[in-house]
């Protein structure tokens, strides 16, 4: 993979700020949908509590609950790769900084 550092020129350090500036905004967008997916999945794991065996909605589980169930399935996929992302925006940021010293 080729990445900033590979090039036979060096970048200047206009074009370095810039990267950096990209790099951090990017940061920036994926720890916000990181935070979000935690949310979103914890809700959505708790909305299915009210339809378990012994609460007060488990006779109408079937319907609502079922589907729930499928969201909270759904959120876990949301929050895997808002997590994937970040993690990678971050070691994106972490290149260019090491690349900068």
């Amino acid at each position: 993979m080729l990445t900033i550092f590979d090039s036979e020129s060096p970048l200047s350090n206009e074009e370095m700020l810039e990267v950096r500036q990209f790099a951090k905004e990017r940061i920036g967008l994926w720890r916000r949908r990181f935070v979000y997916s935690i949310v979103a999945l914890v809700l959505a794991c708790a909305s299915v509590i009210p339809f378990s065996k012994g609460h007060s909605l488990h006779a109408h589980a079937e319907p609502f609950g079922r589907l729930l169930v499928y969201l909270s399935m759904a959120m876990l996929v949301v929050f895997v790769l808002c997590t994937g992302f970040f993690y990678s925006a971050w070691q994106a940021l972490r290149d260019v900084e090491k690349g900068q010293g």
